[in-house]
């Protein structure tokens, strides 16, 4: 039985790590899915700053590119 309570806090004790910002830039899909959940509030924790930099980030590259081709 004590090896069995052990067990479990343990695993409820590893958390994966959170989701970098460039996952987030790689899969946008993902990122607005993580930003919606944590504006309606049902996703919590370090995830939600990196999506919404993320998303940030994909929106820069988009007007950089637009900047950069009106110089053609």
């Amino acid at each position: 039985m004590k090896r069995i309570f052990a067990a479990a806090l343990c695993l409820a004790g590893c958390q994966a790590e959170p989701r970098s910002v460039s996952y987030f830039e790689a899969h946008p899909e993902d990122a607005q899915r993580v930003v919606t959940a944590c504006k309606d509030g049902t996703h919590r924790g370090g995830e939600c700053e990196s999506a919404r930099a993320g998303l940030a980030a994909i929106e820069a590259d988009k007007r950089l590119k637009l900047f950069k081709k009106s110089f053609e």
